[in-house]
């Protein structure tokens, strides 16, 4: 019954506090009628970027503000891809072996690596994220633009985030090649 009420009152708290804020600016009737493009619908490239680095070698040296591409696979934890935001764990192919691709294969979650030592997964996985124009995170899912989903094969384009360090690389992604 605690856990209940507990769970209630957090419930309605982040209601409550995200329903706080500005209200949106009046917009002219030009405006309105536009509708506004989604950052994600841009994102997904046609053409798969020729140059790519390693996840670890871009951890090497994380300069924030640094263009870079890397190459990856949608892998590394038991959920890669975050619900509701525009965020995913990729990890390094050639370094982190998932599950469906071993002998005798009976994991239901075959992105998670779990078989793959935690030193090698903290190595060679970063974080990819899209911004919106603001610089803000887009609330959004990946999942399923472009066929995004687990185990996809990517080639990322993007700028070092300033979060970023040679533990956890995280990259502002610009454009997501998705192998088909």
């Amino acid at each position: 019954m605690k856990k209940t009420i507990t769970a209630s009152i957090t419930g309605l708290s982040l209601l409550f506090l995200a329903s706080c804020g500005d209200k949106p600016a009046e917009q002219n009737s030009a405006q309105s009628e536009q509708p506004q493009a989604s950052p994600l619908e841009n994102i997904v490239l046609k053409d798969e970027p020729t140059t790519a680095i390693s996840i670890a070698e871009a951890k090497q040296k994380p300069t924030p503000g640094k263009e870079v591409t890397i190459k990856a696979k949608v892998i590394g934890r038991s959920a890669p891809i975050v619900d509701g935001l525009a965020v995913i764990l990729v990890g390094d192919p050639e370094k982190l072996t998932s599950c469906d691709l071993m002998p005798d294969d009976h994991c239901t979650t075959p992105w998670d690596v779990c078989c793959d030592d935690p030193d090698e997964i903290k190595n060679h996985t970063a974080t990819i994220q899209v911004l919106d124009k603001d610089g803000k995170l887009v609330k959004n899912s990946l999942r399923g633009i472009g066929g995004l989903k687990e185990l996809s094969y990517l080639t990322i384009s993007g700028v070092i985030d300033e979060k970023s360090s040679k533990d956890n690389l995280v990259i502002n992604a610009s454009g997501i090649y998705i192998k088909p």
